[in-house]
């Protein structure tokens, strides 16, 4: 999983949503926990090397530093609401997130983009502040880095490659992360089995984003694409049948 990771430009606790609830049985809360400490590690890592040979571009790091304003208040906002969503709720809403990010990775594999940016200039920079801001909602209330909402966007309305996208992502990542973390820990979330589940996954995840960030410099853009949509097309299938099965509502302290 970090391999691939490496590859798109993910923080790879997005791929392991489906293992940490279904293999290792463990509670979403302590799921989301543990996924913010191995995206955090492996983003970190991730943006290093992608930025080392090369993979960005000055318009790329523009918007996402002011990309990061956004972020920053919306992880802070979604790790509080995290806590007041039913369990059910907040799987079929990452479902349904993950299902139009899919939908429009295929359609490009298929029907290519043609690169030109949607919006340019300040309208682009406004544009990038609101959509972080809504990204980090998702991205502290999930516990993911977000590289798997922010690289469409990055993408499909601003016309970046998708490889120099996924390092604008990891930037953005990184204190995105951080204050989600923070809050977590305020709230008591960050528990003995998160830390030790990070650990154990987080570890090997950060080897394998150090393989793939070798590996992505040569490997073509709808391999990445491909590789990208049939991770989120499998958790996509894992939370609908989690949400299909009938059990009484309960909140993220109750998981």
């Amino acid at each position: 999983m970090g391999t691939i990771a490496g590859l798109i430009g993910l923080g790879g606790a997005e791929l392991l949503i489906p293992f940490i609830l279904y293999f290792l049985d463990a509670p979403l809360e302590d799921m989301i926990a543990a996924n913010i400490i191995i995206s955090l590690a492996s983003s970190s890592v991730n943006f290093v090397l992608r930025a080392r040979i090369g993979l960005f571009t000055g318009g790329s790091l523009e918007l996402a530093a002011v990309m990061i304003i956004g972020s920053i208040f919306g992880a802070y906002a979604g790790a509080s609401l995290s806590h007041r969503v039913s369990e059910r709720g907040l799987k079929a809403f990452i479902a349904f997130i993950l299902a139009l990010v899919d939908l429009r990775i295929l359609a490009d594999v298929f029907f290519p983009a043609s690169g030109q940016a949607f919006m340019s200039g300040s309208v682009a920079l406004g544009v990038s502040v609101l959509l972080g801001l809504v990204i980090g909602i998702v991205s502290g209330s999930v516990g993911v880095a977000g590289g798997e909402y922010r690289i469409p966007t990055f993408t499909y309305l601003f016309g970046i490659p998708i490889k120099v996208a996924g390092t604008a992502s990891q930037l953005v990542s990184i204190p995105t992360l951080l204050v989600a973390l923070a809050k977590h820990a305020i709230q008591g979330s960050v528990s003995r089995r998160s830390i030790r589940i990070a650990a154990m996954l987080g570890t090997p995840t950060v080897a394998g984003v150090v393989i793939g960030s070798f590996l992505v410099a040569g490997a073509p853009d709808n391999v990445i694409r491909l590789l990208f949509a049939s991770i989120i097309t499998y958790s996509i299938v894992r939370l609908v049948a989690e949400v299909r099965v009938k059990h009484p509502a309960s909140t993220l302290k109750n998981a």
